[in-house]
């Protein structure tokens, strides 16, 4: 049965004596609540059975998860067509092949999705236009600059007789090449995607240490006109979280336990240098650090120095694993949660290999220092 406001008020007003501002404050809540103009999602799907039902999350980046938005039915000529009155924002919308279209979608919107030979448009959407230019533009980053020394890395690790320095010469390479990668996307961001809301995606991979106040200014730009948004919100807190993983800054507090139950923190390490270090089985850079590591610690073993971990599998096993694999006999902890690890997002970590170097006081002083330049940077301060 719908009930109206004002029998929900009545019933709230018989309550108690408080309860006229309980109600009062029910309405002023509903009246604050932003009205969404809503959008449009119609189109021809092709040739699918009727009934099927394609699903509309919308994509949380923050928490690395979707929550379903609605569904459209198709009819038996393959059209469809749905309203929805949600906030704008980034969605998903799965398909029947099993492919997922990203969409940007602002209010007021009328956004056309219409099936090809072997792909789908979309129209209507600005907004979504600037995502697919973003997209495509990061999968040919990813091709020219990443992906060739990674699978050169992914040979050699294959190869039981490939030599140490090779491993450390292409796992370098590959850093390499994904730092040109994110600071290729910082630019595009800037430079490319205008006021709409495919800037929210392109959140995900920002570089903090590269045209920062330029990103800073970009959001500013962005948050005067849509200032009520959750998006908005999120792009401000990223901005404000990189802040806090700048050179200077103290580290944020993070604990856990080790595959032996033994909890650890951060702070169990002050008044010595600590390298706080976010690896993965699957991040083969990572992997050839670890050998480095072992090197490091003996010969640092009557210095101030620690290496604290956070591992970020998200199986218990693997970490396992890999860890006995490598010799890991440092600290380290992790939650199994993978990229959904508050440990991650505590310290801005969205890639690997990522590492950050804590001074005795508990203040950053460097950030992804790998190879010699780690090796350079203890000398400097033990030697």
């Amino acid at each position: 049965m719908v009930r109206s406001l004002s029998h929900r008020l009545k019933i709230s007003l018989g309550v108690e004596a408080g309860g006229f501002f309980q109600a009062a404050f029910l309405v002023f809540a509903t009246l604050a609540q932003p009205a969404w103009a809503g959008f449009t999602i119609s189109g021809n799907i092709g040739s699918v059975a009727a009934g099927t039902e394609l699903i509309l999350s919308r994509v949380d980046i923050d928490s690395n998860a979707k929550s379903e938005e609605g569904r459209l039915l198709v009819a038996t000529n393959g059209r469809f067509r749905e309203v929805f009155s949600g906030e704008p924002g980034l969605f998903s919308l799965e398909l029947p092949n099993g492919q997922t279209l990203g969409l940007a979608i602002d209010q007021d919107q009328s956004i056309g999705v219409n099936a090809h030979s072997n792909s789908y448009s979309v129209t209507g959407s600005p907004d979504t236009i600037d995502l697919q230019a973003y997209e495509a533009f990061r999968k040919d980053s990813l091709n020219r600059l990443v992906y060739p020394p990674r699978a050169e890395l992914n040979a050699a690790k294959e190869d039981p007789n490939a030599p140490p320095e090779l491993m450390t010469r292409l796992a370098k390479a590959e850093v390499q090449g994904y730092a040109a990668h994110r600071r290729e996307l910082n630019d595009f961001s800037i430079e490319q995607v205008g006021k709409t809301i495919a800037l929210y995606a392109t959140s995900l991979r920002w570089d903090p240490d590269y045209r920062l106040e330029e990103l800073q200014a970009k959001v500013g730009a962005f948050a005067e006109i849509r200032p009520e948004l959750a998006i908005t919100s999120s792009m401000q807190s990223r901005l404000e979280r990189f802040a806090r993983t700048a050179i200077g800054a103290v580290g944020s507090p993070i604990s856990g336990k080790s595959l032996d139950g033994q909890p650890y923190a951060l702070s169990d390490f002050r008044g010595k240098y600590v390298l706080v270090d976010f690896w993965a089985s699957w991040c083969v850079p990572c992997r050839v650090e670890n050998r480095l590591y072992n090197k490091l610690l003996p010969k640092y073993a009557d210095q101030p120095f620690a290496i604290f971990a956070v591992n970020l599998d998200d199986s218990r096993q693997i970490w396992e694993m890999a860890s006995k694999r490598d010799r890991v006999v440092w600290p380290q902890i992790s939650d199994s949660l993978g990229w959904k690890s508050p440990l991650a997002a505590a310290y801005n970590v969205n890639a690997l290999p990522m590492s950050f170097l804590v001074d005795p006081d508990g203040r950053i002083i460097a950030r992804n220092l790998r190879g010699e330049a780690l090796e350079s940077k203890l000398a400097e301060l033990f030697e």
